[in-house]
């Protein structure tokens, strides 16, 4: 019985002990910490501190910003390479141009995709061919040729169902997106 109580007595002793503890270095011991401006009495929570640095921090995304931040899907016709340009392409393209000539760190992944007709072996070409077309297309329109990078996914990566003439021609795209 001696031997239950001492081990009943050393537990609670270590949990009060460390509630102390931990009480002594929270202020207020209220789960919520608190921060003093050196010049008034008054407290902030950390969390709206943190909160008003966070909101220093954020700045407007221009529409500019818009443009490169979501990922571009240009499309082909059936088995062919030829590029339908659209003023949403055009319109990345010199937005893009800009910014890479403004960071030249940056860089643009192109990725080739295939519907899922003709074997695999073929898709997979078919997807880095597009994907070249794509990066010659932006080296005549001006850019660095060490910014642009291609990969082929052939017809790994569908958007949508490979069953409708419709699913098939959504997945016959090169997708451009801006990394780092």
């Amino acid at each position: 019985m001696n031997r239950y109580f001492f081990l009943i007595l050393i537990l609670l002793w270590s949990l009060l002990y460390t509630g102390w503890w931990n009480c002594n270095r929270k202020s207020l011991c209220s789960g919520e910490t608190f921060a003093s401006a050196a010049s008034s009495e008054a407290t902030i929570p950390i969390s709206v501190v943190d909160s008003l640095k966070i909101a220093d921090k954020v700045k407007e995304v221009s529409p500019e910003d818009k443009i490169l931040i979501t990922p571009l899907n240009i499309y082909f016709n059936l088995n062919q390479l030829a590029i339908k340009k659209t003023t949403e392409v055009e319109t990345f393209i010199s937005t893009a141009k800009k910014y890479l000539e403004k960071y030249p760190g940056k860089k643009l992944l192109i990725t080739g995709h295939t519907d899922s007709d003709g074997p695999d072996a073929l898709n997979q070409r078919l997807s880095v061919s597009r994907a070249k077309q794509i990066k010659i297309y932006f080296l005549k329109e001006g850019f660095n040729a060490s910014q642009l990078i291609i990969v082929g996914k052939g017809e790994k990566e569908p958007v949508a169902p490979n069953d409708t003439p419709e699913g098939k021609a959504k997945n016959r795209r090169s997708t451009l997106r801006l990394i780092e």
